[in-house]
């Protein structure tokens, strides 16, 4: 059976109207990007894409998108989706650009709601040094606060059906629409795991839908070194969920205890880390779709003071990530592919602010994606 290979796709690559409320005209994460600096001999920043600095909501530059990773190999994207009580952001790709694209058949696509509360970056930010600003971890000012209930969950089902499920090149898995949710833990102090999967089944099948295939990341959490849930999985499992998967698995097993002056840690150890978790998370009980992390190195967010040595666990800050080549991230796609699962998940098509992009840049040109080639032919 031929295997679904998935890359996320992060949409904040485009001029926004909350970002040019908040930046003002013109702002995208592109601005992170061009003013980042290295911060230790041999640091790849700042990113150069071989692309330029593109407006990914035009549907010419999203068609060339499109090729570029049907012709690499790749199934289709998986969209960062975020939704505040109606109000959409970021939707611009997606819905100004995919859905109107000449070659949009050639890729499947699918959703993760993004579901946290988002607020300034900190290179943005002059009144905290702290991290992740940009998903409200430590923000000192929240743009957005994402807050569930039941008759959101059921407006969101329905927005969905009419606009995405029902496009021909949706992700289906047995007839029914893959829908994914970034935070589980938000979701369920509001909404108990069971009356989530009722409510967004009912509501499927009241817009001519057999149901949902429920997939929930479980990554990207405190749970332990690896912030990886694998312990959420029997409870999702007797909720009723479909499958897991986590959106990104970073952690090598000195995250915790880089040394200040160099909080810099090689891919080998994330590799490791990688595989180590696909295995706890498969003995939960679900269907685990396997994802590839491509790298780390966030700096191109943190606040512009921040240099080393700093105290990165503290403040919050991750570790950077070096010697993610193409043929160390070509072994893990490797392995992922021999799991017994439908999907492979690659994080990310474009996440340039985290270092993981697959797309090309000065420093690999299109190496990811030849070797994601070669392997998918190979196979």
């Amino acid at each position: 059976m031929k295997k679904d290979v998935f890359a996320i796709y992060f949409p904040s690559w485009h001029p926004d109207k909350h970002y040019a409320k908040w930046y003002g005209n013109g702002f995208s994460e592109w601005e992170l990007i061009k003013t980042t600096k290295p911060l230790f001999d041999g640091h790849q920043q700042p990113k150069k894409p071989l692309w330029g600095y593109f407006d990914e909501s035009s549907p010419e530059m999203m068609a060339k998108q499109i090729d570029l990773a049907a012709n690499s190999g790749l199934t289709g994207f998986l969209f960062d989706w975020y939704w505040y009580d109606g109000v959409q952001f970021l939707e611009k790709p997606l819905d100004d650009a995919f859905l109107h694209a000449p070659n949009r058949s050639r890729l499947k696509f699918a959703l993760m709601w993004a579901n946290h509360s988002w607020g300034v970056w900190p290179a943005l930010d002059d009144n905290s040094h702290k991290a992740m600003n940009g998903n409200a971890n430590q923000s000192s000012r929240l743009w957005f606060t994402c807050q569930h209930s039941e008759e959101d969950l059921r407006n969101v089902v329905d927005f969905c059906s009419k606009k995405y499920f029902s496009q021909e090149n949706y992700w289906k898995i047995d007839g029914k629409p893959v829908y994914s949710f970034f935070n589980t833990k938000s979701l369920f102090k509001t909404i108990p795991p069971k009356d989530v999967v009722a409510i967004m089944n009912s509501q499927a099948r009241k817009n001519g839908f057999p149901g949902l295939y429920l997939l929930m990341n479980v990554g990207c959490c405190n749970d332990n070194q690896y912030f990886c849930g694998w312990g959420r999985v029997p409870e999702l499992k007797q909720a009723g969920f479909d499958a897991v998967f986590a959106y990104n698995i970073v952690a090598p097993d000195n995250y915790m205890t880089l040394p200040p002056e160099m909080p810099v840690f090689d891919y080998d150890g994330m590799a490791k880390s990688q595989i180590y978790c696909w295995g706890k998370l498969s003995e939960g009980g679900l269907p685990h779709f396997p994802s590839v992390t491509l790298g780390l190195d966030v700096s191109p967010r943190w606040n512009r003071q921040i240099k080393f040595p700093m105290d990165y666990v503290k403040l919050g800050y991750c570790p950077i990530c070096i010697g993610n080549t193409p043929e160390k991230v070509g072994r893990v796609l490797e392995k992922a592919l021999e799991m017994n699962t439908p999907a492979v998940i690659i994080n990310a098509w474009n996440e340039w602010t985290e270092g993981m992009s697959l797309l090309p840049d000065a420093q690999y040109q299109d190496g990811y994606l030849k070797e994601i080639n070669k392997i998918l032919r190979k196979i």
